[in-house]
């Protein structure tokens, strides 16, 4: 059988090193034929070499559009597949992944060896594997305040994760002042004087996920 060939992109070494293991671990043969620290090194090996599915570890620098980096990659390497591992995902950047292309998700908490070798078979196959967590996610979100929208509430949700304003616009493709305006109408929603007000409220009435950097 001839191999799956994956490239993978992130920049911690040590994950690489653990991505090669765990698909070598596959019933269905995946070569490992580059890794890649950012997308850039990705796309340079891409206009001379081949690679059926890209793996891409999501914990890139925070001011990485991620989106728009998967929009550009499909478009300049039509028939190539995404596969993502996602560290910090919201409900609304997974649908705008979806919406760009990307054909394999699965979080960092699920059984990798499984989900992972699972959304690279299927997404090499044309098809599409979205992994049981990563459907939770997405089916599953906190209870919302009628005046409010999940977009509003990934937002709030990456400001408490610690992202700087500048950092969640490039997370969730959203432009500066969308954020800013964003982050007002959840002041005023929640009636707080400050970011840090608005974050201890929102955890008091138990609107944020507490668990995903732990």
């Amino acid at each position: 059988m001839v191999p799956i060939q994956l490239i993978v992109v992130s920049t911690n070494a040590l994950t690489r090193s653990g991505i090669q293991q765990v698909v070598a671990q596959s019933d269905v043969p995946i070569q490992v034929v580059g890794m890649f620290s950012f997308f850039l090194e990705a796309n340079k090996y891409l206009t001379d070499h081949r690679a059926q599915v890209m793996l891409v570890d999501d914990s890139l620098p925070r001011a990485t559009n991620l989106a728009q980096e998967v929009k550009q990659i499909i478009e300049r390497h039509p028939g190539l597949a995404i596969v993502m591992i996602a560290q910090r995902p919201t409900a609304s950047l997974i649908r705008r992944l979806v919406d760009h292309g990307v054909s394999g998700m699965v979080h960092k908490d699920d059984d990798l060896e499984r989900d992972m070798n699972q959304a690279i078979r299927l997404s090499a196959q044309g098809g599409m594997y979205l992994s049981p967590t990563i459907l939770r996610l997405m089916d599953t979100q906190h209870p919302l305040p009628k005046q409010l929208e999940q977009r509003e509430m990934d937002v709030l949700q990456l400001l408490a994760d610690g992202f700087l304003s500048k950092e969640i616009s490039a997370h969730l493709g959203l432009n500066r002042k969308s954020v800013y305006r964003i982050l007002r109408t959840l002041r005023n929603a929640f009636d707080a004087q400050s970011n840090a007000q608005l974050i201890s409220m929102a955890l008091q009435n138990k609107l944020l996920d507490t668990t995903q950097h732990e």
